[in-house]
């Protein structure tokens, strides 16, 4: 065979590349733009020329992903085409995955681990939305892939310098990569790979990503730094309202990174209720899954120790988790899985070289985290159970049923819906936007009812993710204390209701 035909791409990566390009591009439109993504569209569009560029250092949601997405919205604005700049890293994400898995155990984990990505509901979720974590998680396999190569004695300057802007954009795209930059760090320091050579040259990257990371840094702690001023015994001012971590969360990130957010109880189940009773009728399927990524795992980590990968492999787990698991206790940053992408190439490998190298019962199991991993993304497409808050419905219907005197009050949602309402509807009602921050008292939500209701002939009432609020019953209470309700729909994670007049 010729040098060149060992260089080209082998059919088995080609047709994984167009599964995972279709299964990421299908229906990519189809769910309405939800409160994060436009987060992500107001960084990205609130100025331009110098005046963007001089904000973007202000940027604490990625910069990355602000200065993408400020040019690649002026081809375009639906959603389905905003959303396919992130099926670019995904994509590219998999021959980078399969070169680190490869590496790290053999040719045949790699290729297990590639397919799994291909069809990761996980990572067609963060596909399909605009954010960074798509492009977080390409910079994140790239860097583990050559921080493999360095730790297994490569000292070319082109693996070196490539980590170094690897590393800095994983952080650019997304400041929870810290956690990449630590794990790598701790276990270059405590292990020393190759002598004190290594040690030196990886210095030089960590300044490297330091001076690029820096203006951002330095924005960031002259806005927040008191969460990193020990007083008293704790830290310090907390960025967020109390998150209630539970350490059941620990498990769900295992479960998210096998089957997305759309196989057992749905996110809005979650937030609502956490406890044994709600989780039973979904018992069947959780056992089922949760047994099949388990024996993958567990093969994949006596497949680790056998092949002396043990310490890599646990570091890269644990590192990122313990420090996910001290902020959200801390009640710096909530706990989620996403936050956690530095460990999820980790463990797609851990399953592929589980399911490559185990026996029978093995790959039973890892075809049967298969075939619900595929359930998974039929209801990620379709059941509107595990839709995002379908805040373009609930505006449409609201605009086309509007009188002359109404008043909208959206809790919580609010950009979302303005955006359908008004930016890009026909919606001529005034909105009043009710936060969790302006909720700390029932008195404050008798307030917020009487200012929307003043003058107003009916008020609507459009309640999404409340459960960040106040309980709903809470909320609707305040509303019947002075106005009656006429009516009340639902859509996709958002209920609507009218009320008409005043009470005697």
């Amino acid at each position: 065979m010729s040098a060149a035909g060992t260089r080209s791409t082998p059919p088995w990566m080609i047709g994984c590349l167009l599964v995972a390009a279709a299964l990421r591009l299908f229906r990519i439109g189809h769910q309405p733009l939800w409160i994060d993504e436009m987060i992500s569209l107001q960084l990205a569009t609130y100025a331009q020329g110098a005046e963007f560029w001089r904000g973007l250092l202000s940027d604490i949601h990625g910069p990355f992903n602000s200065a993408l997405l400020h040019g690649w919205i002026l081809l375009g604005d639906s959603e389905g085409w905003l959303r396919s700049l992130y099926v670019i890293p995904a994509v590219a994400t998999i021959p980078f995955l399969y070169r680190f898995v490869r590496d790290l155990f053999d040719e045949p984990a790699g290729r297990a681990a590639a397919w799994v990505l291909a069809i990761s509901p996980f990572h067609v979720w963060y596909s399909q939305e605009i954010r960074s974590y798509s492009w977080a998680i390409l910079w994140t396999t790239i860097t583990l892939w050559l921080f493999l190569r360095i730790w297994d004695g490569r000292r070319d300057a082109a693996t070196w310098m490539g980590i170094a802007v690897t590393l800095s954009l994983s952080l650019l795209s997304n400041f929870s990569l810290v956690f990449l930059l630590v794990a790598t760090s701790a276990l270059i320091a405590v292990v020393r790979p190759h002598g004190r050579s290594t040690l030196l040259r990886w210095g030089g990257v960590l300044l490297f990503a330091g001076l690029v990371f820096l203006p951002w840094f330095l924005d960031w702690f002259s806005r927040m730094g008191e969460v990193l001023v020990t007083t008293e015994g704790r830290l310090g001012v907390p960025l967020r309202e109390a998150g209630g971590f539970s350490w059941s969360e620990i498990p769900y990130v295992g479960w998210s990174f096998a089957f997305g957010y759309s196989l057992g109880p749905s996110l809005q189940q979650l937030h609502l209720d956490r406890s044994v009773a709600a989780l039973l009728p979904y018992a069947p399927v959780l056992l089922l899954g949760a047994l099949t990524v388990g024996i993958c795992v567990a093969s994949g980590l006596v497949q680790a120790g056998r092949r002396n990968r043990m310490v890599l492999v646990l570091g890269f787990l644990f590192i990122p988790l313990a420090l996910a698991v001290l902020l959200a206790t801390r009640n710096v940053k909530t706990f989620h899985p996403r936050y956690l992408i530095v460990v999820f190439p980790v463990f797609l490998a851990l399953v592929g070289v589980g399911w490559s190298r185990g026996g029978r019962v093995i790959r039973t199991a890892g075809w049967a985290g298969a075939a619900l991993m595929l359930v998974a993304l039929g209801q990620h497409y379709f059941d509107p159970a595990y839709a995002k808050e379908d805040s373009r419905s609930a505006a449409r219907f609201i605009a086309e049923r509007e009188a002359p005197g109404d008043s909208v009050v959206v809790i919580y949602s609010y950009r979302p819906f303005r955006h359908y309402f008004s930016d890009t509807g026909s919606g001529q009602a005034p909105l009043h936007h009710v936060h969790k921050r302006f909720l700390r008292t029932d008195e404050e939500m008798r307030s917020h009812v009487a200012d929307a209701s003043e003058g107003a002939s009916r008020v609507w009432l459009v309640l999404s993710r409340w459960w960040d609020v106040a309980p709903e019953a809470q909320i609707r209470r305040a509303f019947e204390e002075s106005l009656q309700e006429q009516d009340r729909w639902e859509f996709p994670g958002v209920k609507v209701t009218l009320y008409e007049g005043r009470r005697a």
